[in-house]
């Protein structure tokens, strides 16, 4: 523990507490609502046993005491079970918008000129063994948007291997593990050697893959080099010097759909979204899986214009970057921020990818550091 508790004052209406510099106030209901004792929580589950509706009216704690380090409070009523607190844990509680976001607000955004030194490489046999680069790793990934693997063994289940480091894999109309070659064995143009330009994945899913992993196992072509955008880059751009179109990406939903493969999936969302506190927290464009709707006029066009500007942004080479998959080269990058494409190729190259949840790498980052919400070892 790190933080320390400085001041505890009590009153009829509740504890105000002061940790880590900050003061805070807590109501008595919810002191005895959030008590992490054997009684009032499930210490091996981690979720409340308490029925906190049946409480009542909860008085003063006849107690309150901190003990000589100031790393735990604890308050006792008579009759009941005592509510006892880390300092670590009263110094994390906050609204519940930043209390779980492990994502933050401090990435760096990147184009053409600096994407290669954003790109963080690391040896296959460090990221499958080692805790603390796999931990480095996913914070690099959380602020750039995506991290190379190099020298992956060439073989699916070696792909399914690394990103298991990070989460189970998400199964999608495509299956888990899916392949792309030039063979048109899916209802997709990545299964064409036809040119893709940047596009996310999933417009046509209410929650669309947080992140998405392709691992080169053969290349023996010309051309088919891949290309990632910026899309919290590209919105910098455009909220600055076309604030309208910004506003209209913001507000605007958009369909995407899917017609193939046994499925028929429809799901709306605005192409920039925004967190209640108006940061954004996804971008999400793919002309291609754009879903027919109409608009009444003028907003119909004033939809194509903001449109044209976001395509003209990621079609830009200077926003892009540009690299070759070559066999044993496995890339990993969030889907919520960044767009990936492809250029055409001649030739046979076998590219082998996944999907995984937002909330499962959010998780993974959570478990890997220090958790000050769990109470309970």
């Amino acid at each position: 523990m790190d933080k320390r508790i400085t001041h505890a004052a009590a009153d009829k209406t509740g504890l105000t507490v002061t940790v880590d510099g900050n003061e805070k106030f807590f109501s008595w209901l919810w002191v005895r609502d959030h008590s992490q004792e054997p009684g009032a929580f499930h210490q091996e589950a981690r979720q409340r046993l308490l029925e906190t509706f049946n409480l009542g009216l909860v008085p003063p704690a006849d107690t309150v005491s901190v003990d000589e380090i100031g790393e735990e409070l604890v308050a006792s009523w008579r009759g009941t079970p005592v509510s006892r607190f880390t300092a670590d844990y009263l110094a994390a509680v906050t609204v519940p918008d930043r209390l779980y976001d492990v994502i933050g607000s401090d990435q760096t955004v990147w184009d053409a000129n600096n994407a290669t030194e954003c790109c963080q490489t690391v040896k296959h046999d460090d990221f499958a063994n080692d805790d603390d680069v796999l931990a480095m790793m996913l914070q690099n990934l959380r602020r750039y948007g995506m991290i190379l693997v190099k020298d992956v063994p060439l073989s699916t289940e070696a792909s399914r291997r690394v990103v298991e480091r990070i989460a189970y894999i998400r199964s999608s109309i495509f299956g888990e593990m899916w392949d792309l070659k030039s063979n048109a064995k899916m209802a997709d143009t990545g299964a064409t050697p036809l040119e893709i330009t940047p596009h996310s994945d999933g417009t046509y899913n209410h929650d669309a893959p947080g992140l998405m992993s392709l691992h080169c196992l053969k290349y023996e072509a010309e051309g088919g080099d891949n290309s990632l955008v910026d899309g919290f880059n590209i919105a910098q751009i455009i909220r600055r010097e076309y604030p309208q179109a910004y506003k209209i990406l913001s507000t605007v939903l958009v369909p995407g759909q899917y017609i193939g493969d046994g499925a028929y999936l429809v799901a709306q969302r605005t192409p920039l979204r925004h967190d209640v506190l108006g940061q954004l927290v996804q971008v999400s464009f793919n002309n291609h899986d754009r879903a027919p709707f109409s608009l009444p006029e003028p907003e119909m066009s004033q939809l194509y214009d903001a449109l044209r500007v976001f395509d003209g942004l990621i079609k830009n080479i200077s926003n892009q970057f540009v690299f070759g998959l070559r066999p044993g080269d496995m890339v990993i990058f969030d889907n919520w921020r960044l767009l990936h494409g492809r250029k055409e190729y001649k030739g046979s190259r076998h590219v082998v990818g996944c999907y995984l949840n937002r909330e499962d790498f959010e998780s993974r980052m959570r478990m890997l550091a220090k958790c000050p919400m769990n109470m309970v070892s």
